[in-house]
């Protein structure tokens, strides 16, 4: 159960930091652009961490590089099936708002 937890609390924080990152940035990119960045971030922090979400789970990779990659790709489209989910509930899942109001 704990494996799970932290797998998409992880997810989730990414997500986070995504969209952190879009509402920052000046530069607007594509979104292949932006999940490709994702994925990066993703691969860079389960490697960093040395957070596979296969061996929580207790499955093995054929290799040991492909942990950290194989994680980070999942670990986006977890973040990507929460924000879809979150998103169908009717609750907004951004950061900022488009809009400003002024008093």
């Amino acid at each position: 159960m704990y494996a799970f937890v932290v797998f998409v609390g992880l997810a989730l924080a990414l997500a986070v930091v995504g969209e952190v990152l879009d509402e920052v940035l000046p530069v607007k990119a594509p979104k292949a652009l932006t999940t490709t960045l994702a994925v990066g971030i993703a691969i860079l922090v389960s490697w960093a961490l040395d957070y596979s979400v296969f061996r929580a789970f207790g499955q093995g990779l054929r290799a040991e590089w492909m942990n950290p990659v194989a994680t980070g790709v999942v670990l986006v489209g977890m973040g990507e099936a929460i924000r879809a989910l979150v998103g169908n509930l009717g609750l907004s899942f951004s950061i900022g708002s488009k809009t400003e109001k002024h008093a």
